[in-house]
């Protein structure tokens, strides 16, 4: 059995690691500030109920054309003020630049 976190606890720091993360995140959603406040009012709009993807989101979008980046700091963000949950199911995502991985369905709480 392999431990390298216990074995050797400098290559690894969760909690630097997860601040850096979260750096990065506010970063992207301060970069941007009209795109972050139109996708946190498209996200409140949704109805409660609302089961999909952030790809749901960005194929009917209107508003400013932001960084590819800012789609899921924003994502993110909403899921961190409980506007979204995470559901277990996962969908393949059908955008060409997607490569059809996954991602977890998401509902509008």
């Amino acid at each position: 059995m392999i431990k390298l976190v216990d074995d050797h606890p400098d290559l690894f720091d969760f909690d630097a690691s997860r601040a850096g993360r979260d750096e990065g995140l506010t970063r992207v959603l301060d970069h941007n500030l009209d795109f972050k406040e139109q996708f946190a009012q498209a996200i409140e709009r949704l109805p409660r109920g609302w089961v999909g993807t952030c790809e749901d989101i960005r194929r009917d979008w209107t508003g400013i054309s932001p960084h590819p980046n800012a789609w899921g700091a924003c994502w993110n963000a909403a899921k961190k003020r409980g506007l979204l949950v995470e559901l277990p199911q996962q969908v393949h995502m059908v955008a060409a630049k997607s490569h059809a991985r996954k991602t977890h369905l998401h509902r509008r709480a």
